[in-house]
């Protein structure tokens, strides 16, 4: 009888699901492929059921005499792992084909329409959920109730790959229930970054070790590693030598062995009924990961003081909530146009057109958000924007010490109930649109904004506020015989910041209500999108800044484990137990 190992089940479900796709392009040898990758970022999530999530970004730059970039090779652990179990995308946009990789031991990622063009960039966001077989025990004889982690991140060949700046992350989440005294971090071996991690905590009480460096590259190999007590994951995850092996490891990942056994699979059909009876995990990883990702207050704003901290803006307010950041933004924006700071002149892409000069009664977030549409590259712009949204969230943290978060809270969703009561219960079409304009942030925070606005205006018509053609780029008032703007009478709402004083009297004119809910309600979601992309990723490049509390330090008596002597070299041709290396080397 021929025995199926792990490893072999998993390559015969992956011939099943790939098979009417078997042979998929090659890139050619004659493409020229010359990039760098400013941004680099990767997240090793060590989960409760032993498995590894693993979470890269990655920004690539092509250079403009290179050949298209239409594939990307991402390396994975010598581990078990299913292609299925991936989830990509290139600036938000869901990367539909991805199969075996013949460069590397892991996946390729076909781009095909989206392919980054020379001298163009573009964001990659992957997710591999479900990797097995990547612990080890702890190898000092003191310390045989440890487990051992150790991670070679994703690299591509020198050949192509040419940064030598890349601003590189990486980031050791361990399991849940780690104690904070006793997680403990490897040293990394090659990291031409401080070799202290930051270490913390996640906002759901997860230990982290994070090293950055803005002198890494991408065409390097570095190696980190942390270990933790075996208790924290189920005993059959931690496995020897032998079941490592067994599992297609040995240098011989689940990829990489794929080809040694085409030859030999029509012998072996008969194990496809197997197919129907594996199940694998509901990704554990992905709820936890992608949620610790969306939370980017510090843990440390959590600590309750006394009292309602008042005079926070709406946006310092939507902060305080931890709505989404693109919501954040949005509102960010049109707090801008209402003060006559900026011009929409393009909705998709967003184009904005900032006025010379700006008002002085701007909060630094929006002159910050003014800047970064003054550069050009979109990725040092969405850098730009990141930046100052983690000055924004330290802000609102200072603000709040020594203040309860509870009362606090409460005390602005009140304001947000109050102004859509105001709204609402407004007894003429100008009054409603003049509150709905005074108060517009705040209704932005409700939960149901988009219900409410359509219901609110969708009934008749709405006479449009002042700073409506500054945000519909698509909007010609019709003029009137007398030369002015044919419509309704002047609307003698203040706009926030105080810069009615400075705006001039216009008749502007009605609009169907449904026009308007819907043009608002698109807006406010669809806006700030483009500047995002990819949401969870976005969010994630501002909590790795923002969310940690004070180091915890190993406890004393816990010698060695800073280094890597009590761990195994992570070659990637080898067959070392503790490694769960990538090697993408060589990778495009």
């Amino acid at each position: 009888m021929v025995r199926i190992t792990r490893g072999l089940k998993i390559v015969l479900a992956l011939f099943v699901l790939a098979a009417a796709s078997f042979s998929h392009p090659m890139a050619a040898s004659a493409q020229n492929y010359q990039f760098t990758i400013p941004t680099y970022e990767v997240e090793a999530y060590i989960e409760q059921d032993g498995s590894l999530t693993l979470y890269y970004i990655m920004e690539f730059l092509n250079d403009p005499s290179a050949s298209p970039i239409d594939y990307i090779d991402l390396g994975l652990p010598y581990a078990t792992y299913n292609l299925n179990d991936i989830d990509a995308k290139i600036n938000d946009q869901p990367i539909t084909q991805i199969g075996d990789s013949a460069y590397v031991n892991g996946a390729e990622l076909a781009l095909g329409n989206l392919a980054i063009a020379p001298g163009e960039s573009g964001v990659v966001t992957v997710w591999v959920y479900n990797i097995r077989g990547v612990l080890f025990p702890y190898d000092q004889p003191d310390r045989t109730d440890y487990a051992n982690f150790q991670f070679t991140p994703n690299s591509f060949s020198p050949d192509f790959e040419k940064s030598d700046n890349t601003h590189y992350r990486m980031t050791i989440i361990l399991p849940p229930g780690v104690n904070g005294n006793d997680g403990v971090y490897y040293e990394p071996a090659g990291w031409p970054g401080d070799a202290t991690p930051e270490a913390a905590f996640t906002t759901d009480n997860r230990v982290y070790y994070s090293w950055y460096t803005e002198n890494a590259d991408v065409h390097s190999s570095y190696t980190f590693g942390a270990a933790f007590p075996k208790s924290a994951v189920p005993a059959e995850a931690v496995i020897t030598q032998e079941e490592y092996n067994n599992q297609g490891g040995s240098g011989a990942g689940i990829g990489s062995f794929w080809n040694t056994i085409q030859d030999t699979l029509p012998c072996c059909l008969g194990g496809l009924a197997i197919f129907g009876l594996m199940g694998y995990s509901a990704y554990v990883g992905q709820k936890n990961a992608k949620k610790r990702r969306m939370q980017y207050l510090p843990p440390k704003i959590s600590i309750e003081g006394q009292g309602i901290k008042r005079g926070l803006t709406a946006v310092e307010a939507a902060v305080l909530q931890e709505e989404p950041l693109d919501k954040v933004l949005t509102m960010i924006l049109f707090g801008l146009i209402k003060k006559q700071a900026i011009s929409i002149i393009e909705r998709d892409p967003l184009k904005i057109q900032a006025a010379d000069p700006l008002p002085e009664n701007l909060y630094d977030y929006e002159k910050a958000f003014v800047q970064a549409f003054l550069i050009d590259s979109q990725s040092e712009r969405r850098k730009k924007i990141q930046s100052s949204l983690v000055d924004l969230v330290k802000t609102v943290s200072e603000k709040m010490k020594g203040f309860s978060i509870k009362e606090t809270k409460a005390y602005y969703q009140d304001i947000v109930k109050k102004a859509w009561n105001a709204v609402e219960t407004a007894k003429t079409p100008e009054i409603k649109s003049a509150q709905f304009d005074h108060t517009l942030e705040w209704t932005m925070l409700d939960q149901d904004f988009n219900e409410k606005t359509t219901r609110t205006f969708s009934g008749g018509p709405v006479i449009v506020p002042m700073w409506w053609p500054r945000y519909d780029p698509t909007f010609r008032p019709a003029m009137s015989a007398g030369g002015g703007l044919a419509g309704g009478g002047a609307v003698s709402a203040p706009a926030a910041g105080g810069s009615s004083n400075s705006r001039p009297s216009l008749n502007l004119p009605q609009i169907p209500g449904s026009d308007f809910a819907a043009s608002v309600v698109n807006g406010a979601s669809g806006l700030a999108a483009g500047v995002v992309g990819d949401l969870t990723g976005f969010t994630g490049g501002v909590t790795n800044r923002t969310n940690p509390i004070p180091v915890s330090t190993p406890r004393s008596g816990s010698g060695g484990f800073r280094g890597g002597g009590g761990g195994h070299s992570c070659a990637c041709a080898c067959a070392c137990a503790g490694c769960a290396c990538a090697c993408a080397g060589g990778g495009r």
